[in-house]
């Protein structure tokens, strides 16, 4: 306890020396941005870390024979005769130095807060560009374009969910191969390292290449993450735990376009990502610290794992891979994912347009009408993680299939007023809300029940069926929406939703 105690006063010590840092210079009228930026993220740094070595002053429980980890960690710690001051404080950290334990109900608590702000930071770093990058665009040439800037906003916001589905496969091997950890602490890196592309990208090839890089970082943190919550969590509990990561998602795409559209009018560009690649990398740091605080625990079974270790050591990735593509009931999840998410790639350019032409709605009116599927997202992902506990998982997928139908019929029917649109974009947001947090657990648990091995590349196929979903999604109804009406082009993408919707009823 008294080397926490060190550790949080210098900690302390640090945030107030980076607050004079930034006070003396911004006196100095912002003369060198650089320094401005990394104080933040000292700050930051600090803000995250201090509250994770708390902990170490709360394990005061003994250890139980149940808690083999924990013993095996303290003996291997004492009896290590080569350790330094630095490894005498890890030592501390984790609990080994006093022979404590933190109770595995917290460290679930704390491996669902870890997910939740680590797919915030994903979504805020992907949606604080909506309102910025056509300013980036429209600049002047190398940065910008002066030509077809359609086309090239298009290709830019198509450059993640390709990366994205093309990365997914090998974050699922990562995270077979390694451990959700590793891929999750490493995602969020790469995250950080692609948001610090932006603030120093000179060409409109630099914005792209670090778009996708994000794009490719994002697929390892919903794989790693969900993994890592799948692994953690018995069937009874996982549900909630879905629901509530997934609100952090909600939350980082709720916040993003207006912290956004704030930083940037009051730092400009280079500031301003500057600033969310540190919160990206204090979230990194805080992650390292929290698995040497309070490593999580699988919650399957010893001596299941020990039998699933030697039947895994002769099937391959590969024959597994195989194994889990030919299971019917994973690919009717993973179908309903993919519909779900094509009608939401085709509502969302539309909207817009009909908003517009047909309404005469501001822009920014019409950003809060579109928040309005978020915020319903953000209220029924928890809602429907912990239904899931109590129901039929497959059912409240039918549900939101139902949900997403529904949506695209209201949008059809919104010459009856614009009160129409806003139900569709509400139905919207809650079968999002329904689905993600429903169709995650119901993946682990088929997982489970077929003996499917690691969870990693169910998550894996799950992300390629979003991305595809939004690709496929606005290409499709797009192109009928040209030919025929925006009515005709949504109802024939939410059609394929409600054909679903019986076949997940029959999963049990």
């Amino acid at each position: 306890p008294s080397e926490a105690w060190l550790t949080l006063t210098s900690l302390g010590t640090k945030s107030i020396i980076a607050h004079r840092i930034m006070t003396r210079t911004s006196s100095r009228r912002r003369r060198n941005g650089f320094a401005q930026s990394c104080a933040v993220m000292l700050c930051i740094i600090s803000c995250w870390a201090a509250p994770q070595c708390c902990y170490s002053l709360q394990l005061s429980h003994p250890l139980t024979s149940n808690n083999d980890y924990w013993a095996i960690s303290a003996k291997r710690e004492v009896s290590s005769k080569s350790s330094n001051d630095s490894s005498s404080l890890l030592t501390t950290i984790r609990g080994g130095g006093s022979k404590s334990s933190i109770p595995q109900t917290r460290r679930r608590s704390l491996v669902v807060l870890l997910v939740a702000t680590a797919l915030f930071n994903d979504m805020l770093q992907l949606t604080m560009l909506l309102p910025i990058i056509h300013t980036l665009v429209s600049s002047p040439p190398p940065l910008g374009v002066t030509n077809n800037k359609e086309v090239a906003l298009g290709l830019f916001f198509a450059s993640k969910d390709i990366c994205q589905m093309m990365s997914a496969p090998f974050a699922g091997v990562l995270c077979s191969k390694f451990s959700p950890h590793v891929a999750l602490i490493s995602s969020i890196l790469g995250l950080g390292v692609a948001t610090f592309v932006f603030a120093e990208a000179k060409t409109f090839w630099q914005l792209l290449l670090a778009r996708g890089a994000q794009g490719a970082a994002s697929a390892a943190v919903l794989c790693g993450g969900l993994s890592l919550i799948a692994e953690t969590h018995p069937q009874n509990v996982r549900g909630k735990a879905m629901g509530y990561a997934q609100s952090g998602l909600a939350a980082g795409m709720l916040m993003g376009p207006l912290i956004g559209g704030l930083l940037f009018e009051r730092l400009g560009r280079k500031n301003t990502f500057r600033f969310a690649a540190g919160m990206v990398l204090a979230n990194a740091i805080a992650m390292i610290m929290l698995m040497g605080v309070a490593p999580p625990e699988s919650s399957r079974d010893e001596e299941n794992d020990n039998i699933n270790k030697k039947v895994e050591a002769d099937i391959s990735l590969a024959k597994s891979s195989k194994q889990l593509l030919r299971n019917f009931d994973i690919l009717a999840v993973t179908a309903s994912t993919f519909a779900i998410h094509a009608v939401v790639g085709v509502i969302k350019p539309l909207s817009q347009v009909v908003l517009d032409k047909e309404f005469g709605v501001t822009m920014v009116k019409r950003s809060f009408i579109i928040s309005i599927a978020t915020l319903a997202f953000f209220i029924a992902a928890p809602i429907a993680g912990i239904l899931s506990d109590r129901m039929q998982r497959s059912h409240l997928v039918a549900l939101s299939l139902v949900l997403m139908s529904c949506s695209s019929a209201f949008f059809a029917l919104r010459h009856l007023g614009l009160w129409a649109f806003y139900v569709s974009v509400a139905l919207l947001g809650v079968a999002m809300g329904v689905q993600k947090s429903s169709s995650q657990s119901l993946l682990a648990d088929l997982v489970d029940k077929h003996e499917l091995g690691e969870y990693s590349m169910v998550y894996a196929l799950s992300d390629v069926a979003d991305s595809l979903g939004l690709i496929v999604g606005p290409l499709v109804g797009l192109a009928l929406s040209q030919i025929y009406s925006p009515s005709v082009g949504v109802l024939s993408i939410g059609i394929p939703c409600l054909l679903l919707t019986p076949v997940m009823l029959r999963i049990a």
